[in-house]
């Protein structure tokens, strides 16, 4: 597990380095960002969705411990902004740092620790996720509003659902899935190529896209996101999941989702939707940072758990 983290965050820093050094300059990372959001990642998507295991006794629970989770730490994130009496912005900037997954580095970490079996339980994960959270963080940016900049909440949510090219992935391998439907071998080799070129190029954009730079000192705020992942929710899918006798690969996959960092495409949502992204930006790259201890102590607390 430790040489799966090391390796990850490695290729991580490699990205922040060589965007620091300017040898792949600022507008590439930009493309690479786009190729990976429409092509690559959704190939490695459907092929992962297409053949998971969706009809295993865990796939209720493990969703259900989700649900629940998410919940719960959405009501975090609306309670302490509204006590630490943050801007509409910056609650939703929070909201997004405190249920967003990366899911590109859990994906990353879990295969190289535990095998395709862990990707597998991952993908379901995401599957899950990226619809809701997506929702979510639009429904809490376009609430947040300053008044009379809100826009068309349905819209909003529509246009960014149909576009969204994970969901289309996702959407099209559990059909092929659970109506069985023959997937040509050489469909399942491009995904598969694909998928291969993903994580790498993921990975080192996640690097080129932190701005540790940018951190201006919004603590509170910042310190509240940071705390929703090292500590919140993982907490509390660990404990529900261990309520719902989830199995110990289900349980460890589910920890490392909780300690992800959020989803760099938070960034351009809140852009495009009114958030607060200077905070945004903050939350990504101290998140990023983090990860580092919190996805193998969560793993390893998860385990200890199941052995006690």
């Amino acid at each position: 597990m430790l040489t799966a983290i090391v390796i990850t965050l490695s290729i991580v820093a490699l990205g922040y380095g060589l965007r620091q050094v300017g040898l792949v300059p600022d507008d590439a990372w930009v493309y690479v960002g786009r190729l990976c959001y429409w092509v690559l990642f959704p190939g490695l998507l459907f092929n992962l969705m297409s053949r998971a295991p969706l009809g295993s006794g865990f796939v209720g629970s493990f969703i259900l411990t989700l649900a629940i989770g998410s919940a719960v730490i959405v009501g975090y994130a609306l309670l302490a902004g509204w006590l630490a009496r943050l801007d509409g912005p910056s609650i939703s900037s929070l909201v997004q740092g405190a249920l967003r997954h990366n899911g590109f580095l859990v994906l990353s970490i879990v295969q190289g620790a535990f095998g395709m079996a862990a990707l597998e339980i991952v993908a379901i994960a995401i599957a899950f996720l990226v619809p809701i959270s997506n929702i979510v963080s639009i429904v809490a940016l376009l609430s947040f509003k300053p008044r009379g900049q809100g826009g068309s909440l349905r819209r909003a949510v529509a246009r960014e659902t149909m576009r969204n090219p994970l969901l289309a992935a996702i959407l099209a391998g559990v059909l092929v899935n659970l109506l069985a439907i023959p997937v040509p071998a050489f469909v399942t080799g491009v995904g598969e190529m694909l998928g291969n070129g993903a994580l790498p190029l993921l990975l080192l954009g996640i690097g080129a896209s932190l701005r540790f730079s940018a951190i201006q000192g919004d603590a509170v705020p910042l310190i509240l996101a940071v705390v929703a992942k090292i500590l919140l929710f993982p907490f509390c899918l660990v404990m529900v999941g261990l309520q719902l006798g989830l199995d110990p690969l289900s349980l460890a996959v589910i920890a490392a989702v909780g300690a992800a960092p959020t989803a760099t495409s938070s960034f351009a949502l809140a852009s495009e939707l009114g958030g607060n992204t200077r905070l945004m930006a903050e939350i990504i790259s101290v998140q990023t940072l983090a990860a580092a201890l919190s996805i193998p102590v969560w793993i390893w607390v998860s385990g200890r758990m199941v052995a006690g």
